[in-house]
């Protein structure tokens, strides 16, 4: 039961969030490893016990040697345990640094794996990891499901499922997987959390904020550090700026720094809570140095956007430049930041047919409440408003309370024939979160203030 209970326990992080931590009702969308996948934001890996240390705490030098070392050990002999190996550093490496070609990679290594063992189950688990890091869900989902249906000890495929299913929008599924995942490892960290994030979608702020500090205590009860740790500290700071407690968000992400030092996705938390609190100097200065390291579409445009605030409009043309030199990349690459280029465009009235192809094409591969949260909101921005009116509804359907996606669904219920449900919902984005988006939370109280 202690191997199974590792094997679970890095399986955290940047899954639940490849959306959420990096601000997935804003613009972020890649989580890190972390534990885990969201990853977040992929999953994080699941490995033997053997190999948990190899990836579960490694920095960015050490996964980068790993795979420099594991790439000429296959060179001379190439295998089915050391493609995983490599696959899973590549998903790893991935995460940290929000690099797609990292995804690309761990794919390559998990077919050739699969190539050499096809019934290996760790390489089919592998396999279905890579798929969900690449934002194939539904094949994900249907991978894993049949891994662990064929061995019910690959607890690792089991996780795949239940993140694959959260990500298709069955929240109900999603959820009975965590329930059998807290079955076979009570109290793991990696599963807590997960019931956190569910908890989120389903509109219930405050029991996720409890179940993520239970998830955080239970990470540092199991031993887990540096990036690892970080996750859960960043991940509670997300859930307390998402409901407007600026300066405990700020407490957050500054513990995740104090366990793994620029870790992405806790500098870019940071960087948007110093930007809410008005103290966007250090917000620039984070943001600047974050974005040399890591030059993510969601940072960038926060970036762009702090530049904005400060009347800056040199440096902020010159950063949403490089926004668009990113989604060139991206697009002749992978998909996996099509909900943050179309948020990008759309919130800046920039690329309007673009940002609605990517939205679509974001719908056809996930169907969570922020991929109709995005859709709604390109097709509003595109003036297709009885489109936007449908997907807004689809998105406010679990009741979820964010101030993002209330601020959009009450932007449409406006320009859908002045419905009084506009104001009541811009109101409660900005009674939930005053500043929840440095441009947008203007353009909310502006609007509010002339419908009433």
């Amino acid at each position: 039961m202690k191997n199974l209970t590792l094997k679970v326990a890095v399986i955290t992080a940047g899954i639940i969030t490849a959306t959420y931590l990096l601000g997935a009702n804003s613009e972020g969308s890649v989580r890190r490893s972390i534990a885990a996948p969201k990853g977040a934001t992929g999953i994080a890996p699941v490995v033997a016990s053997a190999n948990a240390a190899t990836t579960l705490n490694s920095t960015l030098d050490d996964i980068d040697r790993l795979i420099r070392d594991t790439e000429t050990q296959i060179g001379k002999t190439p295998t089915s345990s050391g493609l995983d190996l490599l696959a899973r550093l590549l998903l790893s490496r991935g995460r940290i640094t929000g690099d797609a070609a990292s995804y690309a990679n761990a794919e390559v290594a998990a077919t050739r794996s699969l190539a050499i063992a096809p019934r290996n189950p760790e390489a089919q688990t592998i396999h279905s990891e890579v798929l969900y890091a690449n934002h194939e869900f539904a094949e994900a989902g249907a991978t894993s499901r049949a891994i662990f249906e064929a061995d019910p000890l690959q607890v690792g495929a089991l996780a795949v499922l239940g993140d694959s299913l959260r990500e298709l929008g069955d929240y109900v599924g999603a959820g009975s997987v965590i329930d059998r995942l807290d079955k076979l490892a009570p109290g793991s960290p990696s599963v807590v959390v997960r019931r956190a994030r569910l908890q989120v979608l389903n509109g219930q702020p405050e029991l996720a904020a409890s179940t993520a500090r239970r998830a955080e205590a239970a990470a540092e009860d199991s031993g887990l550090l540096g990036p690892t740790l970080a996750f859960y500290s960043s991940f509670r700071g997300q859930i307390a700026y998402d409901s407007g407690d600026y300066k405990a968000a700020l407490q957050h992400y500054d513990a995740a720094l104090g366990l793994a030092d620029g870790d992405r996705v806790a500098s870019y938390g940071k960087a948007r809570t110093l930007a809410a609190l008005g103290r966007l100097g250090e917000a620039r200065l984070l943001l600047r140095e974050l974005t040399d390291r890591y030059p993510d579409p969601a940072s960038l445009a926060l970036l762009e956007d702090v530049y904005s605030a400060t009347g800056d409009r040199a440096a902020a043309e010159q950063t949403g430049g490089i926004v668009e030199a990113v989604a060139s990349i991206a697009r002749s690459n992978q998909q996996i930041y099509n909900r943050e280029l179309a948020l990008y465009y759309a919130n800046h009235d920039r690329n309007l047919p673009e940002a609605l192809r990517l939205a679509r094409a974001e719908i056809l591969k996930r169907k969570d409440v922020y991929a109709y949260d995005t859709l709604a909101w390109a097709e509003y921005k595109s003036g297709n408003i009885p489109l936007a009116v449908e997907a807004a509804e689809r998105a406010l359907a679990t009741g979820i309370r964010d101030a993002s996606v209330l601020y959009h669904s009450g932007m449409i219920a406006i320009a859908d024939r002045n419905n009084p449900r506009g104001a009541k919902l811009l109101a409660g984005a900005l009674q939930l979160s005053p500043a929840f988006d440095i441009r947008q939370a203007p353009i909310a109280r502006a609007a509010l203030a002339k419908v009433r």
